[in-house]
């Protein structure tokens, strides 16, 4: 199955924001979330790691990390703004080993996912 380079830079963010998304519910709720929104996660993660090894084997260029690190710069001081803003809502918990590991993925497949969003021009 090939598909092209942007749908699946796509489904890889999309598949990552929804995880998130279910990190913070869970992080903030009152109850703990029901079975199927803990098997749901499982799912996004298998999805979201096997989309990453696959951005990163089609990704054969240099990585763009300049632009991964000003990315970098700018989200790390918000996630942590808005865990002090909400801090009386969250429960840590549940968020801190789920956004650890999300944020370490991420940002080891941005240099090469910038890579296949806007590829380089040849000189053919």
């Amino acid at each position: 199955m090939n598909i092209s380079n942007r749908l699946l830079l796509i489904l890889f963010y999309n598949s990552y924001l929804v995880s998130v998304l279910l990190l913070l519910i869970a992080s903030t709720s009152e109850a703990p979330l029901p079975k199927w929104g803990g098997y749901l996660d499982v799912g996004l993660v298998l999805v979201i790691v096997y989309l990453s090894f696959t951005i990163f084997g089609k990704s054969k260029s240099q990585p763009r990390f300049q632009t991964a690190h000003r990315t970098a710069l700018n989200i790390v001081p918000l996630m942590l703004l808005g865990m002090w803003i909400y801090r009386n809502s969250l429960d840590f918990n549940i968020l801190l080993p789920g956004l650890a590991w999300r944020t370490y993925l991420f940002f080891h497949i941005l240099p090469y996912a910038l890579n296949l969003w806007k590829p380089e021009p040849t000189n053919e």
